[in-house]
């Protein structure tokens, strides 16, 4: 089988295209956020038991969103870009923040959370996404797999 043709050029370059200063109350459960951010629909599996988290307290976080200047990158291509940046995924409560305190930031991009991933049923592995819908916001699930077109920001802190 070939080798598609975006896998043969030199590496992605990625670009920071906006920062969100967000709080975070990790003693939130994820049906608590979800509910505070208003989204028209969710995706039923994302849950408290399906994405659960350790942290505690209420941080301030920066968060990143970062394009890259291709039409399609994969999810290689993406962690090592952000890593270039000294950049790591965010999880889905900082997501959920993110959503809830800049709700018009996914009507213009689609922002996904790489750092928590959830496998259904199917062994498919499945990352958090903020989108938007027939001008709708919505809160859903992406395949970790994908390849991902230019339109996706992915969301990140510094490490």
């Amino acid at each position: 089988m070939a080798t598609p043709i975006f896998k043969q050029l030199d590496p992605p370059l990625p670009f920071i295209s906006s920062t969100h200063l967000i709080s975070v109350d990790y003693d939130k459960s994820v049906e608590e956020m979800i509910n505070e951010g208003g989204y028209y629909w969710k995706n039923d599996n994302i849950t408290s038991d399906n994405f659960p988290s350790s942290e505690k307290g209420i941080i301030q976080k920066e968060i990143f969103l970062v394009g890259f200047n291709r039409v399609v990158v994969s999810v290689e291509d993406v962690l090592k870009g952000l890593e270039r940046l000294g950049l790591c995924s965010i999880n889905l409560k900082e997501l959920l923040s993110l959503g809830t305190q800049y709700p018009e930031i996914q009507n213009k991009d689609w922002i996904v959370a790489l750092g928590s991933t959830w496998c259904d049923s199917y062994g498919h592995i499945l990352v958090p996404n903020l989108d938007n819908g027939g001008g709708h916001r919505r809160l859903d699930l992406f395949w970790w797999e994908n390849y991902w077109v230019s339109r996706w920001r992915f969301a990140a802190v510094c490490n």
